[in-house]
């Protein structure tokens, strides 16, 4: 199959959208999106911007995982937005973005994606999007890099390359989608989301998450270092934390890596 062409997304790109972005960047091969948006910010630029690759030769996901990013077969980009909020503000985010993109995607008739926790973007029990979130700046004067992977039609030697169950779009919708659509659905959402986040915190999108997360009331291991905790997922806190009850009660947790109980997940109640 054809690689995605970056320059028919790109176009999908309405005039509003673009001056609401700020400005755009694109790059056939580079390092890491993130990367490129926090040498700029480091380096003095400010105002807001999109910047977009074809093929990334860095890719970074959460805890410094690689993102496998191969030419023509994913969507890669960050989004740099003024956030003036305090640090702790921040964590919440990541699952904010997770939201972001499933509504999305919905809003182009791709259903039935869920999201794990922190931020990932789920297809089944297989991962179709993530998500890195860095910040640069103070207080008052903070930026937010929200970054995005999203598989959109990748070969199947790059898919075996992949330590954990994935899928990409074209085989979700068997082809059948206007990519040119994709992109602004997806940066319409990501500003509308934020844009929410920072006017009404976590809490507005609380009962969203605990609606579409893959593991509501699911066992499942959480790896947070070197500790591991086993229970029941209850959702979110209206702070983003993740409620897991065992015996001990229920232990609210900021930070982690979730995986199935060996009974696996099973269908959502």
């Amino acid at each position: 199959m054809a690689g995605i062409d970056l320059h028919s997304l790109m176009e999908g790109l309405p005039p509003g959208l673009r001056h609401a972005l700020g400005e755009i960047f694109e790059f056939d091969r580079i390092d890491s999106t993130n990367d490129e948006a926090l040498r700029r910010l480091r380096a003095g630029e400010t105002g807001e911007c999109l910047i977009v690759a074809r093929e990334q030769s860095a890719g970074r996901g959460r805890r410094g995982h690689q993102w496998q990013s191969p030419g023509g077969a994913g969507l890669y980009f960050s989004l740099v937005r003024e956030l003036p909020l305090p640090l702790d503000r921040m964590l919440p985010l990541g699952p904010v973005i997770a939201l972001a993109l499933r509504a999305g995607l919905s809003d182009l008739e791709v259903f039935g994606l869920s999201v794990k926790w922190p931020n990932d973007l789920l297809s089944g029990n297989r991962k179709l999007g993530g998500i890195l979130v860095e910040t640069h700046g103070d207080d008052e004067q903070r930026c937010v890099v929200v970054g995005v992977g999203l598989n959109l039609r990748f070969p199947p030697e790059v898919m075996k390359m992949i330590d954990k169950p994935a899928v990409d779009l074209a085989s979700i919708c068997e082809d059948d989608l206007d990519w040119s659509h994709l992109l602004p659905a997806i940066i319409n959402r990501l500003i509308e989301y934020i844009g929410i986040y920072r006017e009404k915190g976590f809490a507005f999108f609380q009962n969203e998450w605990n609606k579409f997360d893959r593991y509501f009331q699911q066992d499942v291991v959480v790896q947070v270092g070197d500790e591991k905790t086993i229970g029941r997922v209850f959702g979110v806190d209206e702070t983003g934390a993740l409620l897991v009850r065992n015996a001990t009660g229920v232990q609210r947790l900021v930070s982690g890596t979730i995986f199935p109980s060996r009974h696996g997940a099973g269908p959502k109640p």
